[in-house]
């Protein structure tokens, strides 16, 4: 059969079952497809052959795993046999990584694959139409090549290679390729690009089948993803720990949408970690390695870096490219104590892959990589770079996280298991590893073989492309124990925040704001401290202070009634006779007294707003600070446990507006090299009406007594009031 289908084209071997799809010589038409039935179009030196091409793959199969990827279809059915009609064993998503195990030619001259696969941790076996797989093992390809054990391949090449009648021929149009057309419109534009530069790329489409927000979610949570400090401000939310911050959600989603990857820089973070030798050459490796500190020998071995781990990853069908510049990502200029073998305790172990090195300090991060290699025993350098790799093949590539990006973003289910089962947090390091290998690649010459590309697509993602945080009005507050509201004061306006990773996360609203206020509450719901924030806006986001010297500046005491003189509604405050001292002398961190009183105004005027000195038709009450006539005020209503209580009183009140209600809230004038900034006490409302009723409730006075009268005559004055006007 092999001497019989052999057809030779343009120089390039293709093996067709000519006999079987009828095709004339010189055309590019094909016939039907003859009709065979009751006995087999295989003669028993077809048999031979295809035993000897089995026999041939098996041999391949027994040095090295061999995986492809669901292709060309979101949902595809793994077969009980080969054939369309054969019982379904179980629905895999597009771009389900599965391994070859054999492959079959059928009556009907269709190359069958069976395969094995994990799908959410359950081990399967079935079959794979060839035209449903894409693979870039360059070994099983010329296997391919060689037996023509995938006839519809080159069915497809023969007829555009016999289409050669072009001076008749209309323009052509633009090609349209099916691996492409699978993707998301957003995705299409970038991926023609790439395969206008390259036609051998092959992209195939990982069905994810996640929603884009959930996986979003998930990524935020407990540190999974990170930025370095080299960031800027509008990237980070909160410092993890040693120059590491949490990523924000704008950055997150940035490095996360594979749409912002699709250049061909980046693209390399989807490709297939798989080896190949013709291009994963050492030479190409040492160029590379030359302009890192693994340009010579590995440590106590004769063996150079590039040739130990070129070795390495042929071993376990990983390619070297990904190592070594995964131990780049993970080493830097390789000083790091974690392949030093001399830190204290952990003498003479390595671990080049930084595998279980975790922790929010660089003495956790160190203690825990070099506790996982003693307990791994990578006692040299050479075991440390020799079994990592073997812990990545085993426990990612080989589960399903086959691509840079996936090692990052475990959004691959064959396991069972999502989000958790990451090789790093640093949500850049599949873009720089990526860029690395593209140079590794480009060096070596080797940019247009076929690679294949697994990229995922997620539902409902947003319509364009996540772009890349600037700048952001989010403000990240690390806040004292016993403060849990989320209600966060800016500049005195109010915003809610989110609780993310132990910060309170809020925007501001605009990048203008001086100061962050939080108030602690006790169990009835009452204020009993305050925090206070110092913000500055550095072109990209908000840097926040807590300045723990303002701590409780101000303080909420309650309302009375004023019953002697002239009556009104009293609102009292107190400032820390500490902290004022502090302020009218040397300062607290640069902040001086200005002044400090109260706000009023009434609810019908400020409606649901907040009360701040620019407010319209706002009242204040100056407690501290110089009068209009340039005198010093200093008004001390009471001095209890070390705080001077001061207060505003809302006297003279008509009849009409006994039952309006009044805002007070208290506030405090600071000065810091000549600027001012205002922070705010608790806002709050009452009607001496309302006053009243709780006082009588309450007590307070003898039932009788002339304060006793005056409340109840002020309710029934009320009271007589409204019954004459809404009548």
């Amino acid at each position: 059969m092999k001497r019989r289908l052999k057809k030779i084209i343009g120089g390039i071997a293709f093996t067709i079952a000519l006999y079987i799809w009828g095709i004339s010589a010189g055309t590019a038409e094909a016939s039907e497809i003859k009709e065979i039935s009751g006995e087999s179009i295989f003669s028993e030196e077809d048999l031979v052959f295809f035993e000897e091409a089995s026999a041939a793959l098996q041999d391949i199969l027994d040095e090295k795993d061999v995986m492809a990827l669901v292709y060309l279809a979101d949902r595809y059915p793994l077969r009980k046999e080969p054939d369309d009609e054969s019982e379904v064993i179980v629905q895999l998503a597009g771009g389900q990584q599965v391994q070859i195990r054999d492959v079959v030619i059928t009556q009907e001259m269709e190359s069958w694959v069976q395969v094995n696969c994990s799908v959410k941790g359950q081990e399967y076996i079935g079959y794979v139409n060839r035209q449903n797989l894409a693979c870039s093992d360059e070994v099983f390809l010329a296997w391919e090549t060689e037996y023509g054990m995938n006839p519809a391949m080159y069915q497809m090449m023969l007829m555009t290679a016999t289409v050669s009648d072009g001076d008749n021929l209309a323009e052509p149009e633009k090609k349209i390729y099916e691996d492409i057309e699978l993707f998301p419109e957003s995705y299409r534009a970038s991926l023609y690009a790439l395969k206008e530069k390259h036609p051998n790329w092959v992209f195939v489409k990982m069905n994810t089948e996640l929603d884009w927000n959930k996986v979003v979610t998930e990524e935020l949570k407990n540190g999974r993803s990170l930025v370095h400090g080299s960031h800027v401000t509008a990237m980070k939310e909160g410092l993890y720990g040693q120059n590491w911050y949490y990523a924000s959600e704008e950055a997150l989603k940035y490095y996360l949408d594979p749409r912002n990857r699709l250049t061909e820089d980046r693209i390399f973070q989807f490709e297939q970690l798989t080896y190949n030798e013709s291009y994963h050459t050492e030479a190409a490796l040492q160029r590379f390695l030359d302009n890192t500190f693994m340009k010579g020998k590995i440590p106590d071995t004769v063996m150079t870096y590039a040739f130990g781990i070129t070795a390495i990853g042929k071993e376990y069908d990983v390619s070297p490219f990904h190592l070594a510049s995964r131990v780049y990502q993970e080493q830097g200029d390789g000083t790091s104590p974690l392949i030093s073998g001399t830190y204290p305790g952990y003498e003479g172990y390595y671990n080049y892959y930084n595998i279980g090195a975790t922790g929010s300090t660089d003495e956790e991060v160190i203690t825990n990589g070099l506790k996982y290699a003693k307990k791994q025993n990578w006692n040299s350098h050479y075991y440390s770079l020799h079994f990592g790799a073997e812990v990545i093949a085993a426990n990612y590539i080989a589960k399903g996280q086959d691509t840079l990006y996936l090692q990052k973003f475990d959004v691959d289910s064959s396991d069972g298991e999502l989000y958790w089962h990451q090789y790093m947090q640093n949500i850049g390091a599949p873009d720089s590893e990526g860029t690395n290998i593209k140079r590794l690649y480009e060096s070596a010459g080797a940019l247009d073989n076929t690679f294949v590309f697994k990229i995922p697509v997620y539902e409902n993602m947003p319509q364009m492309p996540c772009e890349k945080p600037v700048t952001s009005n989010r403000v990240v507050l690390d806040v004292p124990d016993g403060y849990n509201d989320l209600q966060i004061y800016m500049d005195g306006i109010p915003a809610t925040a989110e609780l993310k990773n132990g910060y309170y996360v809020a925007l501001a609203q605009n990048d203008q704001v001086k100061t962050a206020v939080m108030y602690q509450y006790n169990e009835n719901k009452v204020p009993i401290g305050m925090a206070v924030w110092e913000l500055s806006y550095d072109g990209s986001g908000y840097l926040t202070k807590e300045v723990e010297g303002l701590r409780d500046i101000l303080s909420y005491h309650g309302f009375s009634i004023r019953i002697t003189g002239r009556s009104g509604i009293r609102y009292i405050s107190s400032v820390s006779q500490e902290t004022k001292g502090l302020l009218t002398s040397r300062g607290i961190e640069g902040y001086t007294l200005k002044e400090y009183g109260t706000l009023i105004l009434p609810k019908t005027i400020l409606g649901d707003k907040q009360l701040t000195l620019s407010t319209d038709k706002v009242a204040k009450g100056l407690s501290y600070g110089m009068d209009e006539n340039g005198q010093l005020v200093d008004k001390v209503l009471a001095q209890v446990d070390s705080r001077d209580r001061f207060a505003s009183v809302l006297v003279g009140l008509p009849v009409a507006q006994y039952k309006t209600d009044f805002v007070f809230r208290s506030y405090a004038i600071l000065t810091k090299n000549g600027d001012d900034i205002v922070v705010y006490g608790v806002q709050n409302a009452r009607s001496i009406y309302v006053l009243a009723q709780q006082v009588i409730a309450a007590g307070m006075y003898p039932e009788g007594s002339n304060p006793d009268l005056f409340l109840k005559q002020l309710i029934s004055d009320a009271d007589a009031y409204d019954a004459e006007n809404n009548s």
